[in-house]
């Protein structure tokens, strides 16, 4: 999550009540074992969907190579889960998020 999508994320669940923060919440926040299955089906694919295209392409280039395959699939699951931890605290200041 860069900069700007988090100022987005803060203004907009700034006047936001507890529903509307969950509504949001769950619309926006990723599964990190989709991203992981579609780095397995296509190596890259995971970071590409989470808008990280250069690196996606760079594994995507280089899966003939298995560890930067394996990597992906790694990565892609840990920046979905890491995203979604920001977004909980962006929608949610001050609260922990469960898992």
């Amino acid at each position: 999550m860069d900069a700007i999508e988090r100022m987005e994320i803060q203004n907009a669940v700034q006047t936001m009540d507890n529903n509307q923060k969950t509504i949001y919440y769950e619309q926006k926040k990723k599964n990190p074992g989709l991203m992981a299955g579609a780095s397995f089906v296509v190596p890259g694919l995971g970071q590409i969907i989470m808008g990280k295209l250069l690196k996606g392409l760079i594994i995507l280039f280089l899966c003939w190579l298995v560890l930067p395959w394996l990597y992906g699939i790694w990565d892609a699951y840990y920046m979905a889960k890491n995203y979604n931890a920001d977004l909980f605290m962006l929608v949610y200041p001050g609260k922990v998020p469960v898992s």
